[in-house]
C-alpha cells in the first residue's frame, strides 16, 4: 500500500491553472475553481451562456453558491484514517464540491477535495460523504454527489442534500409581469439508504413514507411520533424507530 500522505496529496492536488472547467469546457484564462461568489457564478453553465450580457452580474445576483462562505478547519478521513494535514473546507452547493484551503478565509480558493467514496469530511458539525443516489423515486438515473450524514445504520441511513440552484434573470415583458434578478435558490432534500443500495429521495410526509416502507410499520411509527417535530427531526425519529424494529 502506498504511503497515506502520498495518496492524500494525489487527491487534493487539483489546483486549476489550466483553462477548463469541471465539464471539460473551455473557460477564460486564469479562472480558477472556487473563486469568490461572482466568479463562482460565472462557472455555471447557465451563467456562461449570457456572460457577455451580464458580465458584471456578480454585483447584483441575489444569494450565494454557499450556505456558509467561510472555509472552516475540517477533519478529513480516508479509508477511516484521519488525514494529518491541517485542512480548511467549505461546501459549494451550486457545483456540489468541497473547496479547500490551507488557512481560514471567505475569499477565493483554487483547490478542491477530489470526490471519493472512501473519503469523508467533517466541516463544523456536518459530515459530508460522496454517495451514489437516484435522482427520483422512480430510479430513472444514477448520480453521485455530496450528502450530509444524519443517521448511519446497517439497515436504514438518512442523509441531507443542500443545493443552490442558479436561476437566470427574467425581465418583465409587460407592466402586468414581474422582473426577477439572477439569483441562487436554496433547495433542501432528504434521502435514505437501505443497506448498501443507492440513496432514494424521501419526503417528510405520510404518503412518501408509505411509498418507501411497509404501510403497517409506517402507521405504527407515526402514532408514536409527536406532531410538533420539524421536517429533519421528524425523519430522524422515524428512521431511528424503523431501525429499532430490527
Amino acid at each position: 500500500m502506498k504511503p497515506f500522505i502520498y495518496l492524500f496529496f494525489l487527491l487534493i492536488s487539483c489546483s486549476v491553472n489550466a483553462q477548463f472547467d469541471r465539464g471539460a469546457n473551455k473557460i477564460s484564462d486564469g479562472l480558477a475553481w472556487g473563486q469568490f461568489d461572482g466568479l463562482a457564478i460565472m462557472q455555471t453553465k447557465q451563467f456562461r451562456k449570457d456572460r457577455v450580457y451580464i458580465k458584471d452580474s456578480h454585483s447584483f445576483v441575489q444569494g450565494s453558491p454557499y450556505y456558509d462562505k467561510t472555509l472552516k478547519k475540517s477533519v478529513v478521513t480516508f479509508f477511516d484514517k484521519v488525514v494529518p494535514q491541517e485542512i480548511y473546507l467549505r461546501y459549494n452547493a451550486n457545483t456540489d464540491e468541497l473547496e479547500m484551503s490551507s488557512y481560514q478565509h471567505d475569499g477565493q480558493t483554487d483547490q478542491m477535495l477530489l470526490p471519493d467514496k472512501d473519503l469523508k469530511a467533517k466541516i463544523g458539525t456536518e459530515t459530508y460523504k460522496y454517495l451514489t443516489y437516484y435522482n427520483t423515486i422512480k430510479k430513472e438515473e444514477l448520480l453521485n454527489g455530496y450528502f450530509i450524514t444524519l443517521i448511519e445504520n446497517s439497515h436504514y441511513s438518512l442523509y441531507l442534500k443542500k443545493t443552490k440552484v442558479f436561476r437566470e434573470a427574467k425581465l418583465a415583458k409587460t407592466s402586468l409581469e414581474r422582473s426577477f434578478p439572477a439569483r441562487f435558490e436554496e433547495k433542501v432534500q432528504f434521502y435514505f439508504k437501505n443497506k448498501d443500495n443507492p440513496l432514494l429521495p424521501l419526503k417528510p410526509n405520510k404518503s412518501s413514507l408509505i411509498k418507501n416502507f411497509d404501510k403497517k410499520t409506517v402507521k405504527k411509527i407515526l402514532n408514536k411520533l409527536p406532531t410538533s417535530l420539524g421536517n429533519q427531526q421528524f425523519l430522524k425519529k422515524f428512521i431511528e424507530e424503523l431501525n429499532s424494529s430490527y
